[in-house]
């Protein structure tokens, strides 16, 4: 019987099985899988030294970079979790987020690009340590991922060197007592309905990735571009999680900009992107104006089915061949995707419609399973089989 797995634990098995293969790349940064999980175990070590304790609930608010990887897994593995939050949030968003979710740590930026994110924290969080409990009562820790020391916060800098206080049976200790069953992550949905509601995760879903893997046939030769933020689930369960657990090489970009993806898919040879219909069209756009050679690319999911998205569709069909995308449609809820089309679906199946029921989906109880292995015509009734 193959023992559950947890999130993590997937950087030391997938270092004993790839070694020094690249595992990430970011701007001019390449680490291989055993690095990533020597990373991981830093940060987790210097986690453990500020007091972060199973159970306890630490928020990362950064833009894509490979610090959000390591403090995911680290966050994992010593049963703490983990909560992804939205770099589009502002201060009363944090807030919510923060108090709601009873976050004891924070990790930020001082400064990304143009938004002071060390401004707004300020704004919530006094310096003064012993008044923090005003608006946030649970929020011990704030992390800044810089080298520069601001008062009342621990540098990423200092984190790292709080992991030598912090031996290798501590570690291990934290790491078996981690159960599959545990909640690993609290992610917000959107809320486009209302506020954002905070869905919490055990480590099963490594588990429910595996039909998604299979329907893509990921393998390890395969090079993903992400441009997707990892505080999406999108972005999350490809580019972190499913690095590790295919051993493909995650090239991870800080924003979603069409001509840089293109450029990374030709210099990196990329073999799959991922997205939205806004993102295909400009994918489709950047390519018409400079065309690269995209001989590489061969798949992804693309979250289309809904009428407005058809010529889309069909258009990245001719503009990104050879690729050939794969629909999909999921929620926050489920952790990844309720439904996926399959590699040999009719152009119509792949082009208008969201694809057919993953394994243990909503829908997938109504399609009898041996339809599941090949493209199904889904019923009438099955809400996930075309947009409206």
């Amino acid at each position: 019987m193959t023992m559950a797995r947890t999130l993590g634990s997937l950087p030391d098995d997938a270092a004993a099985r790839w070694g020094d293969r690249e595992a990430l790349t970011f701007k001019d940064r390449r680490v291989s899988f055993r690095q990533l999980a020597a990373e991981v175990d830093r940060v987790a070590r210097g986690l453990i030294h500020l007091g972060v304790a199973p159970g306890h609930t630490v928020a990362i608010w950064l833009t894509n970079c490979p610090e959000w990887i390591y403090a995911l897994f680290a966050c994992a593995k010593i049963g703490a979790v983990h909560v992804p939050v939205n770099t589009r949030f502002r201060t009363a968003d944090v807030e919510y987020v923060l108090r709601q979710s009873n976050s004891t740590a924070l990790i930020t930026h001082d400064v990304s690009g143009p938004i002071d994110y060390l401004a707004m924290v300020r704004e919530l969080v006094p310096i003064a340590p012993d008044s923090r409990g005003a608006r946030l009562p649970d929020l011990k820790t704030l992390v800044i991922t810089s080298e520069r020391a601001h008062r009342g916060t621990c540098a990423w800098t200092e984190l790292l060197d709080g992991a030598r206080h912090v031996g290798d049976t501590t570690l291990r200790a934290r790491a078996a007592a981690v159960a599959p069953a545990d909640t690993a992550f609290i992610m917000y949905t959107s809320g486009t309905t209302g506020f954002p509601k905070g869905v919490a995760r055990d480590h099963s879903l490594i588990e429910s990735l595996v039909d998604r893997h299979r329907r893509l046939a990921v393998t390890e030769r395969d090079v993903f571009i992400d441009y997707l933020p990892l505080f999406h689930i999108f972005g999350y369960v490809d580019g972190a999680l499913g690095s590790l657990m295919a051993g493909y090489r995650h090239v991870l970009t800080e924003t979603f900009d069409p001509d840089e993806a293109l450029d990374l898919i030709a210099r990196e040879g990329g073999t799959q992107v991922n997205g939205f219909e806004a993102h295909l069209k400009a994918l489709c756009d950047a390519q018409e104006a400079r065309p690269r050679n995209l001989r590489t690319l061969r798949t992804g999911l693309m979250a289309l089915g809904q009428a407005s998205a058809v010529a889309t569709a069909y258009r990245a069909r001719a503009v990104l061949a050879p690729a050939r995308f794969l629909t999909a449609y999921g929620i926050t809820e489920v952790g990844a995707n309720v439904s996926i089309s399959l590699r040999d679906a009719t152009d119509e199946q792949a082009c208008e419609t969201s694809g057919s029921p993953c394994e243990d989906s909503p829908c997938a109880s109504s399609i009898p399973r041996r339809a599941r292995t090949s493209p199904p015509a889904l019923p009438a009734s099955c809400w996930c089989a075309r947009g409206t």
